[in-house]
């Protein structure tokens, strides 16, 4: 459990203290106020990573130095960033021990819920993937880095698209050793990605359920560019076919970072039939995934943090989703009081 924060030049706040409850912490005051700020340093704390962008961007304008200091059950924790000479580094000290990034072991579990989230059914296929690649690597550390290698290569192949040279032998070999490479990477993300969603059909249709109360035809879709039984040399041939409208473009044509999902109600897309609230209902049985499933790795009950969430919800399902959260220690922005909890530590940022 976390129960103190200070901050120093951290975006909107330029010295700050905050305290929270063991229990649940409600931030409430008008948009703009810093609520969502300070969400954000917390998920810092614990993540080393900032779920709006990279750490450069959560530094004060101008600021020579940024200091998160977060306290816990867990001891202390500290994140640095300082610029120097127009670059910035970074400093994560835990519990007196210094590194350069914060390590997987040194991550504790946290389960974000943001209103984009719940809108994401209807939103671009780009930002379904960044949330399913999300999910699972906050779940698979190995997940994680192999997406971190399939993005490299996927950018150096690219690299060598838009410098092609027609009539060069080495160039032809280049980018045959590229396609090998991403082929191998490629496979490997769609077939976790496949699997994960497989895998946990059945829980978030339960979640669903429980949260629609009601019993829904529901199920997942994985959309591939190439069969997942003999993805690598389907993407193989795939890229070879593509190979002058790619040299054109500059831009590898295949792959998963072209892929979908799709969820369907009663057989048919959810993006076709589901209400406004059907949509949100279906995210959120999602995250309610990700909270189940982290706690189950970690063997503890993950803080959970929602930015104002609750707007987005009807009263039904804001009462199940406070039911959900109640027995984890949560912090809560909103702008409106009436979703102060009983017992809640109330933090204005008026």
């Amino acid at each position: 459990m976390i129960s103190k924060i200070k901050l120093y030049n951290f975006r909107s706040y330029s010295l700050h203290e905050a305290t929270f409850s063991d229990s649940g912490t409600v931030i409430v005051g008008p948009n703009g106020t810093g609520k969502t700020n300070l969400l954000e340093a917390v998920y810092v704390a614990l993540r080393g990573s900032s779920f709006r962008g990279s750490l450069s961007d959560c530094m004060t304008f101008n600021a020579p130095q940024t200091v998160i200091h977060l306290e816990g059950d867990f001891g202390a924790r500290r994140i640095k960033l300082n610029t120097a000479s127009g670059k910035i580094s970074k400093e994560f000290i835990i519990n007196d021990n210094k590194s350069k990034a914060l390590t997987r072991k040194s991550r504790l579990p946290v389960v974000l819920f943001e209103p984009s989230e719940l809108r994401l059914i209807s939103s671009s296929p780009s930002r379904r993937r960044d949330f399913l690649d999300g999910l699972i690597a906050r779940l698979d550390s190995k997940y994680d880095t192999d997406l971190r290698a399939f993005n490299r290569t996927l950018l150096q192949r690219n690299e060598l698209l838009k410098s092609h040279q027609e009539d060069s032998q080495i160039w032809r070999d280049n980018l045959f050793a590229w396609d090998i490479k991403f082929v191998q990477y490629a496979t490997n993300i769609a077939q976790k990605r496949a699997k994960f969603l497989q895998a946990n059909e059945p829980r978030i249709k339960n979640l669903y359920e429980s949260l629609a109360g009601k019993n829904t035809q529901l199920s997942i879709e994985y959309s591939t560019t190439a069969p997942l039984k003999n993805y690598d040399q389907s993407l193989l041939n795939h890229l070879e076919k593509a190979r002058e409208y790619e040299i054109a473009t500059g831009f590898t044509s295949v792959g998963p970072h072209r892929e979908d999902f799709t969820i369907f109600l009663h057989d048919q897309p959810a993006i076709k039939v589901a209400s406004r609230g059907e949509m949100r209902t279906i995210m959120l049985a999602f995250k309610l995934l990700e909270l189940e499933l982290q706690t189950e790795i970690s063997q503890s009950r993950p803080l959970i943090l929602l930015d104002d969430v609750f707007s987005e919800l009807d009263a039904t399902r804001e009462k199940l989703l406070q039911e959900t959260i109640q027995h984890h220690q949560f912090i809560v922005t909103t702008t409106d009081s009436r979703h102060q909890k009983d017992g809640c530590l109330i933090i204005s940022t008026q």
